[in-house]
């Protein structure tokens, strides 16, 4: 079709046109609601929520509406010119409102040598919201298959404090002969070193029980007893005489 001669578009100093309507084609009255509900959908894309909407299109905005509208070709309508074209009609301001829109939109069927009513239809066909996109992962199967997890993603990692249930060694009792010994030994341990009676052996009291009664070895470490405390207490700073 034959172009139109180009049109001047007159700016204030605040940065917002101050052209007439006449200047641009304006869509036809069947159009015109959709035309404004599109805009203004697109405006609010992306905004943060809770904050009080900001009148006008962003550039990006403007450039997504192009996108998901189908506006672009590769040859004339592309990304960069309408980011030139939004610059040449805001002149400066962050968005453009409505009838700086059309004034993009008239400038936009200019350079792809058509008539600005055809690219009001293709938006007023498309009616929808704007396209969210997002990456989707690829199937894992160290993340799908729960049989691979470890004892940690299952959940079967330390029980809570204070929890009896949990799975230890069955443990051999002490003879009769030396029960009461063993019993006495504990206490008195239980007690050493501690300004006020509280009920359990600490780590600290446990090691040296093992140290005085000469348990310890190459193998049997203090590394040792420290682990073996921990697993028996589970996260609790004392052990009862069972857990003993």
């Amino acid at each position: 079709s034959t172009l139109r001669p180009p049109f001047s578009v007159g700016f204030s100093t605040t940065g917002f046109s101050s052209h007439s309507p006449g200047l641009c084609q304006m869509p036809t009255p069947a159009d015109a609601p959709v035309m404004r509900a599109c805009f203004e959908r697109f405006s609010r894309f992306g905004e943060t929520p809770g904050v009080a909407h900001v009148q006008g299109m962003t550039n990006r905005n403007f450039v997504k509406l192009a996108k998901d509208c189908e506006l672009l070709d590769k040859n004339w309508l592309t990304t960069a010119f309408l980011d030139l074209t939004f610059a040449k009609v805001a002149r400066g301001a962050n968005r453009i409102s409505y009838e700086h829109f059309l004034v993009a939109l008239e400038l936009c069927a200019q350079e792809k040598g058509c008539e600005a009513s055809e690219l009001h239809a293709k938006i007023v066909a498309s009616t929808a919201w704007p396209v969210v996109t997002a990456t989707i992962a690829e199937a894992s199967r160290f993340h799908d298959d729960k049989a691979t997890y470890t004892a940690n993603l299952r959940g079967e990692h330390a029980p809570p404090k204070g929890d009896s249930s949990m799975s230890l060694p069955t443990p051999i009792k002490p003879t009769s002969a030396v029960a009461k010994s063993v019993e006495r030994m504990f206490g008195t341990y239980e007690r050493f070193g501690e300004t006020a009676a509280t009920a359990g052996m600490s780590c600290r009291n446990f090691v040296k029980l093992a140290k005085d009664c000469e348990l310890l070895d190459k193998r049997l470490t203090v590394t040792v007893l420290d682990l073996a405390f921990a697993k028996v207490t589970r996260g609790a700073n004392r052990i009862s005489y069972e857990h003993f």
